[in-house]
C-alpha cells in the first residue's frame, strides 16, 4: 500500500476546490464522504483502518490511511488547506478530541466534530469547534417525533424549534393562509405546500390550500406538533 506522506501534493490538489476533508470513515463518516460526492463535492476521507481505506479505493476523490493524532501527518495531508473539516471519528473519544485539537492549531476555517455523548460534545465545544453533531442522538429524536406524532417528516433545526411536513388540516382547504389565521391561531408558519400532483411552492397570504395538499410548516415543536394532528 502507498505510504500517507506521498498524498500531500494530491491532498492540496483537493483543497483547492470545492472540498472537503472527513477524518474517520466508519458509518457515519462513510455516508457523509459519499452524500458529499454525489453532491458534486471532491472528499478526502482519512481512516487508520486499511481495510477501510482499501473498501473505498474509487468510490472518494482521494482517500488515505493515516493517523489524525499526529500534527505532521495532517500537515503532510495538506488538512490545513482545507476550509472544511469534518472529525467523523467513532467510538475512539481520546483520538476524536485529539484530532480536533491539532486541527484547531492548524487553525482550520470550519471545523465539524461528532460527539458520541454530551460529555465528548461539551469537550468539543470547550475546545473551539465550529460545529458539534450528534448523529445517532438527533436521528433518534427525530424518530421518536415521527413515531409518536402525524408528522410525514421532521426537522428539528435549532433547539426547540422544527420544520415538519405534513397533510393541510381541513380548517385550511379553500380560504387563503391570511384567511385562516395560521399564525396567530396556532402559532405556526405555512412555508411551502404541494398539491398531489404538482410540486413544491413558496407559500404566500394569499395562498389557497385543497384536500391532500402537503405543507411544510415551522415553528415550536409543541406547536407544529400539535398542528401536524389536525385532521
Amino acid at each position: 500500500m502507498r505510504n500517507f506522506l506521498s498524498f500531500g501534493h494530491d491532498a492540496r490538489r483537493i483543497a483547492e476546490a470545492d472540498s472537503v476533508a472527513v477524518i474517520g470513515l466508519g458509518r457515519f463518516g462513510t455516508s457523509l464522504a459519499l452524500e458529499l460526492m454525489a453532491s458534486g463535492t471532491e472528499v478526502l476521507g482519512i481512516d487508520g483502518d486499511e481495510d477501510v481505506v482499501q473498501s473505498l479505493n474509487g468510490e472518494l476523490t482521494q482517500v488515505v490511511r493515516a493517523d489524525s493524532t499526529k500534527l505532521e501527518v495532517l500537515r503532510q495531508l495538506a488538512v490545513d488547506e482545507f476550509d472544511r473539516v469534518v472529525v467523523a471519528i467513532g467510538s475512539d473519544i481520546t483520538a476524536s478530541i485529539l484530532t480536533a485539537s491539532l486541527l484547531l492549531q492548524l487553525e482550520v476555517p470550519v471545523i465539524w466534530a461528532k460527539a458520541l455523548d454530551e460529555r465528548h460534545g461539551a469537550v468539543l465545544e470547550q475546545l473551539g469547534v465550529h460545529r458539534v453533531i450528534y448523529p445517532e442522538k438527533d436521528m433518534g429524536r427525530r424518530v421518536a417525533h415521527l413515531v409518536r406524532g402525524a408528522a410525514a417528516d421532521y426537522l428539528e433545526i435549532d433547539k426547540g424549534f422544527a420544520v415538519v411536513k405534513t397533510i393541510a388540516p381541513r380548517a385550511l382547504h379553500g380560504v387563503t393562509l391570511a384567511e385562516a389565521g395560521v399564525r396567530a391561531e396556532h402559532g405556526i408558519t405555512v412555508a411551502a405546500h404541494r398539491s398531489e400532483a404538482g410540486s413544491w411552492a413558496n407559500a404566500a397570504p394569499e395562498t389557497v390550500l385543497q384536500a391532500g395538499d402537503t405543507v411544510l410548516i415551522v415553528g415550536p415543536i409543541e406547536k407544529v406538533e400539535r398542528f401536524a394532528q389536525l385532521r
